[in-house]
């Protein structure tokens, strides 16, 4: 206990020596400019004094001017007269002005019957005429209306010097002088001798504590209060020599001597609050043990945010430096009168003290825990400035998104903006008629209110329309949502909402298309599963009944090589439909990846031609194939090309009709395409939509009893696509037509 009271002495003590240390170097850089000087008379208050008596020495003692010497020497000029009659505007323009001053005032005058009085404003504007004639007509006349204001200005200048002479006497009773008439050697002294010699030696004695040289100013002050004294500053003010001294009797003997104790006073206790302002730093460690930690006070001070800490350290900061210059300014004052100033000393003392403390507290509960940089961070994320500006920041952009927003179309824009700019300037108008009838009793108030309020009505009957088509919009979107089918929307104009309403209808159609094609996915993944489930059943019910013969003991050798021949037969057939299967898959799922290379087209087709050339010259089919003497290249995966082009070739020996042609072509478009065609007359009956060949294990004859595994055109027309190209597939009754027809956008055409 006794430590910690002895801690807080400590403290407190320290934070006293610390306040008179500080109060040393702020009393002077406050007061110190004003003592800086020799003696009382190098400051700027003396010297301000001498030249305000010499200048009054001069005005009503050296080179006095009389009113009537000034009102004599009046000039006017013939560039005054003219800036004078510019002064008064165009003749036009002020005869207008008095016929209309004075019509209004006759016509009243006759309304009442009053004649006298009309009579009376008539002869008066005569004479306002006859008055404004003679200022543009007669220079005689508008010099003596110069002469008239130039003398009132004269009576207002003496007016003012004699409202000097009081501070004048006062300040001759503080110096004495001794001046001389430089051309004509007359003397003006306030000493009893008129001899130089003898006034500059008495100036210059034991009676006097200041003596300066001076030459008076020859520009008299009536120059520069009235235009046109020129002449008369140039031959009655003449320039005087002489001497200025400060009695030792004087009052500012006084001053002088007052002067000089509070230097030694300021200078002394600066020198001496410095010294313990070192001492008080030098031992700073000793003092500032601060039982902080277990005052309750550390807790809720640092749930505070740290900025908010800062500024309240800088208030307390602030107030106290204040208190402390206060401190400083009450000093000489107390020496000079204690009793009157030690109650306000002591209380100044003590409340900069208090604030010291508190500074010192502050200081360190706010710099320790943010001796690490994380701390920093952390405590910096917590402060208010940083909330506020993540959360103006976040606003501000929101903001901005929302302005860029409304001009994503700018017709939405543009119309939000007009009808913005309509109300805003409709209120500053009808606000600024109501103010104007306010102050000045205007009724274009009653003008402006109607105007005001069908404006505002035409808008909002238009925001109206447009808020009424969007809910209608809007509620369609939410049937979409609900899977309900809307009415189409009717489209108005060319607005957004128009657009969007476009759109709506657009998605409604789209959704009545995803529907159709949802039910039409469903009946092919039906057909799908049962093409699947009987082409795969079908080799693999063989393989299993031949598999159970093979193991009859009845059967004889031959036998068992007939159904071996069969088992393998089946099961290469079931092994084809398996890899067909996988590899339409992979292409359609994307997995698919080309090897790209430099190919021919055209003898890549001989290619494919070849394998099939025995079955075709065996077939009661006649086959006509066209091909371009001239190589076609392109950047193609040449093995998957041929797999397209073999499928394709198979279909046609599979089902071309016998006795019939088919036909094989290749050609080069426009386009830069080339479009391979293969057609045929199918020997069954096809289905009527073609695009459904292409899905897997579709056949174009449904009783299914021929060889294949019904997936070659979906292979055909995957390994086409994941070439950029397009397999089309046409039919006629029973012709048949497959294009295939592939870029040649980075392929090159041979010569």
């Amino acid at each position: 206990m006794d430590t910690k009271w002895k801690s807080r002495t400590l403290f407190t003590l320290f934070a006293f020596m610390f306040v008179i240390g500080l109060s040393g170097p702020i009393a002077f850089f406050d007061q110190g400019s004003r003592y800086l000087h020799r003696d009382y008379y190098r400051t700027q208050d003396f010297t301000q004094q001498l030249d305000q008596f010499a200048f009054y020495l001069n005005l009503f003692e050296l080179n006095p001017i009389s009113k009537q010497q000034a009102k004599s020497s009046i000039t006017i000029t013939e560039d005054e007269i003219n800036v004078y009659r510019n002064q008064q505007g165009p003749l036009n323009d002020q005869l207008n002005r008095l016929r209309d001053e004075y019509d209004l005032l006759i016509q009243d005058a006759t309304a009442n019957n009053n004649d006298k009085v009309a009579d009376y404003y008539k002869d008066k504007l005569e004479l306002e005429k006859q008055n404004l004639m003679k200022l543009y007509d007669d220079d005689e006349y508008v010099t003596a209306l110069i002469r008239k204001e130039k003398e009132q200005q004269v009576d207002s200048y003496y007016e003012y010097e004699e409202n000097s002479r009081s501070e004048f006497t006062y300040l001759r009773d503080q110096f004495d002088y001794y001046f001389r008439d430089i051309s004509t050697g007359k003397a003006y002294t306030s000493l009893s001798t008129q001899n130089e010699y003898t006034a500059v030696n008495q100036l210059n004695g034991d009676g006097y504590s200041y003596t300066t040289e001076y030459r008076t100013d020859v520009n008299n002050y009536l120059y520069s209060w009235i235009q046109g004294f020129e002449e008369l500053d140039a031959s009655s003010n003449v320039p005087h020599r002489g001497w200025i001294a400060v009695p030792a009797t004087s009052p500012m003997k006084k001053a002088a001597d007052t002067y000089r104790r509070e230097q030694i006073i300021l200078f002394t206790y600066c020198l001496l609050s410095i010294t313990l302002l070192v001492v008080c730093l030098l031992r700073m460690r000793k003092f500032l043990v601060v039982h902080t930690e277990r005052d309750r006070f550390k807790s809720y001070y640092l749930q505070i945010p740290m900025d908010v800490r800062m500024l309240l350290l800088a208030a307390v900061s602030l107030l106290t430096i204040s208190l402390i210059d206060h401190l400083t300014n009450q000093l000489i004052p107390f020496i000079e009168v204690p009793a009157a100033y030690s109650g306000k000393l002591l209380f100044t003392l003590a409340s900069a003290t208090i604030g010291m403390m508190l500074i010192i507290v502050q200081g360190q509960l706010l710099t320790n825990p943010l001796r690490k940089w994380s701390m920093v961070r952390e405590e910096w994320t917590r402060s208010l400035l940083m909330r506020g500006v993540t959360r103006a920041r976040v606003n501000f952009t929101l903001v901005v998104n929302q302005v860029k927003d409304s001009f994503i179309y700018r017709n939405t824009g543009i119309r939000l903006l007009v009808f913005s700019c309509i109300l805003i300037g409709s209120g500053f108008i009808w606000g600024g008629s109501a103010f104007l009838f306010i102050q000045n009793d205007d009724a274009s108030i009653f003008l402006i209110t109607p105007i005001f309020a069908i404006a505002v009505v035409a808008a909002l009957l238009l925001f109206n329309r447009q808020f009424a088509y969007l809910n209608r919009v809007a509620k369609a979107a939410d049937e979409l949502v609900a899977g309900r089918m809307p009415h189409e929307l009717a489209i108005s104009g060319n607005s957004v909402v128009a657009a969007l309403a476009a759109n709506i209808n657009a998605l409604r159609r789209g959704v009545k298309t995803m529907q159709n094609e949802q039910a039409k996915s469903e009946r092919l993944k039906t057909e799908l599963i049962t093409n699947v489930s009987h082409d795969l059943r079908t080799p693999l019910t063989s393989i299993i009944t031949y598999a159970e013969l093979l193991k009859s003991e009845d059967a004889t050798a031959e036998e068992r090589a007939a159904y071996v021949e069969i088992i393998d037969q089946k099961s290469k057939r079931l092994k084809t439909m398996i890899d067909d299967l996988f590899e339409v898959s992979t292409m359609a799922s994307g997995n698919a990846k080309l090897v790209l290379a430099k190919t021919d087209l055209v003898q890549l087709m001989q290619q494919a031609l070849a394998e099939y050339k025995d079955v075709m010259d065996s077939s009661d089919v006649q086959f006509r194939i066209s091909l371009p003497d001239e190589s076609i290249y392109a950047h193609a995966d040449g093995q998957k090309l041929w797999r397209a082009f073999d499928n394709l070739i198979g279909n046609m020996v599979k089902y071309s009709l016998n006795n019939t042609r088919a036909y094989i072509t290749m050609q080069v478009s426009e386009r830069q395409e080339v479009t391979i065609t293969f057609k045929n007359v199918s020997k069954y009956e096809i289905i009527d939509n073609a695009d459904e060949l292409f899905e897997r294990f579709k056949r174009g004859d449904t009783s299914r009893h021929t060889e294949g595994s019904g997936l070659g055109l979906a292979i055909a027309k995957s390994i086409v696509d994941l070439h950029e190209g397009h397999l089309i597939l046409e039919t006629d009754g029973d012709l048949f037509k497959a294009s295939v027809i592939l870029p040649l956008e980075a392929a090159s055409l041979a010569s």
